[in-house]
């Protein structure tokens, strides 16, 4: 599958409050600027097509990521052009970066692939998808961020869950999910591994 869930490792727990301002609205998008501790999710646009390019063709990155493939860069332009498709639903791609502008990843969250979609347990799911540079993996970015979205998810889109998917033998992604919430509910066939599925209801996130 094309940039299904596939993770780096780290826990930091996180709760956004609404009144601590977080959220700033991006309204050319409709999504919008998280702001956390030490860095950032901000929409992904256009000009983001190199550094997310030169992320996802790092060999750690693309091991699960992209089924250790070189996406191509019309590929690569493709994700971008379909994040700001997504962006009226709320949905789409954030680049994570440090408050001087520094890319550390990105991170996505965008309804399921044909094949995740196939299984009846994740059918039309919205997933949540993430990837680190290397050199920061191990930092708990990864979980902030992650907790984030979850929270964007309930209380301000007000999905009722999330689902995700993830090759069998990539470890840091289920310790992620699990950290973050996630439970597994089965197992479908992937590209080039069994595929573990997991859902995380948030129906006691979401706004009253």
């Amino acid at each position: 599958m094309t940039l299904s869930s596939r993770w780096a490792s780290g826990v930091v727990r996180l709760r956004m409050p609404k009144s601590q301002n977080m959220l700033q609205r991006q309204e050319t998008t409709g999504r919008p600027c998280l702001a956390l501790a030490g860095f950032r999710l901000r929409p992904a646009r256009a000009h983001d097509l190199s550094a997310v390019k030169q992320l996802l063709h790092n060999e750690k990155v693309r091991r699960y990521l992209c089924d250790d493939t070189r996406l191509p860069d019309e590929t690569v332009a493709a994700i971008l052009q379909r994040s700001e498709t997504l962006a009226a639903r709320g949905l789409g791609t954030w680049i994570i970066e440090e408050q001087s502008g520094a890319m550390l990843g990105i991170i996505c969250l965008e309804p399921v692939s044909e094949i995740v979609s196939a299984s009846a347990l994740t059918k039309n799911g919205i997933e949540p998808t993430i990837a680190l540079h290397p050199d920061v993996w191990g930092l708990g970015i990864a979980s902030e961020a992650l907790r984030a979205i979850i929270t964007y998810a309930a209380e301000i889109l007000g999905l009722s869950d999330l689902v995700a998917a993830v090759d069998e033998p990539n470890s840091a992604s289920h310790h992620l999910l699990k950290a973050c919430g996630f439970a597994e509910i089965g197992q479908t066939t992937g590209p080039t591994h069994t595929l573990r599925l997991y859902r995380l209801s948030l129906k006691s996130r979401r706004a009253g």
